[in-house]
């Protein structure tokens, strides 16, 4: 397990470091999930200068009360010089993505003043911002994340409802899916993309069961469901 979670999770500037999609249906556990993975990363050796920053439009996580969400990016800062995992609450839906690209400029400055430590930077419901779909524009400050966040030790996992709402810039930057229950119609759309055959698949991905799809290594893990 420590292995697929350096893969899927850790910013090291390796192959894997590239972003990771990941992609399920609302109400499929998709956010009990990443808080697990995140959890369990936190307890390895090779995450000690990880920093997780976890942003929310729906203005909800599952990380406990001892992390205070906040909507300011100042706030935000000061809390991860304590703490490993910061969640952002964008709190103006007129100016969602300028919130999202003015935090991700921060952390690329956050980087460049801290040498050592490296950043993953999950953004949860990217469907609803703009530029998410597959010939989508997205914005400079996540055209950025996408292409040069592992130069930078910047791992970027956006969350979306399908597959078809990446826009076709991270299709050749991903180093790998991560995916929970989902629409049919994205099997088409992997064998598109990607060469994978994902029907099978996708059939198996109920009672929130997931899988992780390494498309550096070309194989596909299949899990049972995790709980908190």
């Amino acid at each position: 397990m420590s292995n697929f979670l350096n893969n899927l999770l850790l910013p090291d500037g390796g192959a894997h470091s590239l972003s990771v999609a990941m992609s399920a249906r609302s109400g499929s556990g998709k956010t009990t999930l990443i808080t697990k993975l995140i959890e369990d990363a936190l307890k390895l050796e090779a995450f000690n200068e990880t920093r997780f920053i976890y942003v929310s439009v729906k203005m909800e996580h599952y990380f406990g009360d001892g992390i205070t969400p906040t909507s300011s990016l100042n706030k935000l800062v000061k809390g991860l010089n304590k703490n490993r995992v910061g969640i952002f609450y964008p709190n103006d839906p007129a100016e969602y993505e300028n919130q999202v690209d003015q935090l991700i400029e921060t952390i690329f400055n956050l980087s460049d003043d801290n040498l050592e430590t490296n950043f993953c930077v999950i953004v949860d419901d990217c469907n609803i911002l703009g530029g998410f779909d597959n010939r989508g524009n997205p914005s400079p400050s996540m055209k950025k994340a996408i292409i040069a966040g592992r130069s930078k030790r910047i791992k970027l996992i956006p969350i979306t409802h399908r597959l078809a709402n990446l826009p076709r810039l991270f299709n050749g930057n991903l180093s790998g899916l991560l995916l929970m229950n989902m629409s049919m119609m994205d099997a088409e759309y992997g064998q598109k993309i990607y060469g994978l055959e994902l029907e099978n698949l996708i059939e198996e991905l109920d009672d929130f069961r997931w899988a992780y799809v390494d498309l550096i290594g070309l194989n596909i893990n299949r899990f049972n469901p995790i709980e908190l």
